[in-house]
């Protein structure tokens, strides 16, 4: 459903937050947006409240190690969203169909978390080799991440569940949750003495209690009803690679970044380029709920003229939220990283205007990638990987300094979605 065009600027003089919210539930695509948008930015401020909290309890030098384990976090979690993309997708497909979407799901949520166990063990034993790159000594710190894999990748079937049913306040919900138990426990850890160690303690705690909530409540929604129900989970591994491709993409080119600055550099300057890097994904987060409910409704829409408006509404709202984050960096960045950090971080002021406006380019590339993803498109997919792996590997050849890790960023994004936007268009 599109947005009613009836108002006019006459009834926003008048009666704004009236007209307004008329309007957002007039606009499927921004009603169901705004209700993820703003679950993401609670679950966002906890997770902002998390990263501010270890940055000021760790210390610049402690905060290096923390961001770069952070990143090798999220680079694991690239799985992950190839998990939630098919759960979502195929979740979509069987909604109307109770039984068999039950019998999907039981499915796919055993095979997922059969595959997570067998990336806990594929970390656990690379743990030396990674240590010695990132100059981390403490095994368990890497044990700590391979933990989080077992229950955390498999939770995100559940929420591609939840994505692919459009049940958009359940999902938000379970991901504030989520990020707020993760908050809870991390203060506690490391207010106890655990340091970095009781850090990513959290993250193995909180996927572990949010998984088994959000199983619970899949499995109460669905039932268990018998059906012959067979589906091809052939179907689900060749979607996963282009999946799992635009995970990588989504995730890993706003990731490799702090931990190649933690291998080129010392962990000072790393912890500093760290803050900036976690700032700077505001503008990845806050418009994220635009693309969420994007990816369930364009699979629904039956002719190109009607995709094609659902993803110019949905560059438009990102290009707002997106584009007024970055200003603000670009004309407030002390003041922004003093605040959330402290002055032991002043001196990442002059990337972070860069990190915003290369931010903003990929959250516009990223719709679409989500776009191209939801119709089985996977031509762009490819393209958009190799324009990340190009990305990585201008940053492993080019790193002068901070700044030109950024602009590195910044002029590929901004390429990405020029392409995009020729892949949808032309």
């Amino acid at each position: 459903m599109g947005p009613d065009n009836s108002f006019t600027a006459r009834q926003f003089a008048t009666e704004p937050v009236a007209t307004l919210r008329q309007y957002v539930l007039s606009d499927d695509l921004l009603h169901h947006g705004s209700v993820m948008a703003v679950a993401t930015a609670a679950s966002g401020a906890l997770n902002y409240a998390y990263q501010v909290f270890m940055g000021r309890a760790l210390g610049p030098e402690q905060y290096g190690v923390f961001g770069a384990l952070f990143a090798l976090f999220y680079l694991v979690n690239v799985l992950g969203r190839g998990i939630r993309f098919s759960a979502t997708r195929f979740s979509a497909e069987l909604s109307t169909d109770r039984a068999a979407l039950g019998a999907f799901h039981r499915g796919f949520l055993r095979k997922s978390l059969m595959f997570s166990c067998v990336v806990f063990v594929v970390l656990a034993l690379s743990t030396p080799l990674l240590g010695d790159f990132l100059g981390v000594s403490t095994p368990l710190l890497l044990i700590a991440i391979a933990g989080t894999a077992p229950f955390g990748l498999a939770l995100t079937a559940n929420f591609g569940t939840f994505q692919g049913l459009q049940w958009f306040p359940t999902l938000g919900g379970y991901k504030v949750l989520l990020a707020g138990v993760k908050l809870a426990f991390g203060v506690g850890l490391v207010t106890l003495g655990y340091g970095v160690s009781g850090a990513f303690g959290a993250l193995v705690i909180s996927s572990v209690l949010l998984f088994g909530l959000s199983t619970a409540h899949v499995f109460r929604t669905l039932g268990n009803e018998r059906t012959s129900f067979e589906f091809e989970y052939t179907r689900a591994y060749k979607y996963t690679l282009p999946a799992v491709l635009a995970g990588f993409c989504l995730t890993v080119p706003t990731t490799v970044d702090v931990i190649l600055v933690k291998h080129f550099f010392p962990s000072h300057t790393a912890g500093l380029y760290a803050a900036a890097s976690v700032l700077g994904k505001i503008l990845i987060f806050l418009p994220m709920g635009i693309s969420t409910a994007l990816f369930p409704k364009v699979s629904g829409q039956q002719t190109s003229g009607e995709r094609r408006a659902l993803l110019t509404r949905a560059l438009f709202y990102t290009a707002v939220i997106a584009g007024a984050g970055a200003a603000l960096f670009a004309l407030f960045p002390h003041f922004v990283l003093t605040a959330f950090y402290g002055m032991p971080y002043a001196d990442a002021a002059a990337v972070l205007p860069w990190y915003g406006v290369a931010v903003f380019a990929f959250s516009l590339s990223s719709v679409t990638l989500n776009f191209q993803l939801a119709l089985d498109q996977n031509r762009f997919v490819y393209l958009f990987t190799a324009g990340s792996l190009v990305e990585i590997a201008l940053m492993w050849v080019f790193h002068g300094s901070l700044l030109q890790f950024v602009q590195i960023l910044f002029v590929v994004n901004v390429g990405l979605f020029a392409l995009g936007l020729f892949e949808v268009y032309s």
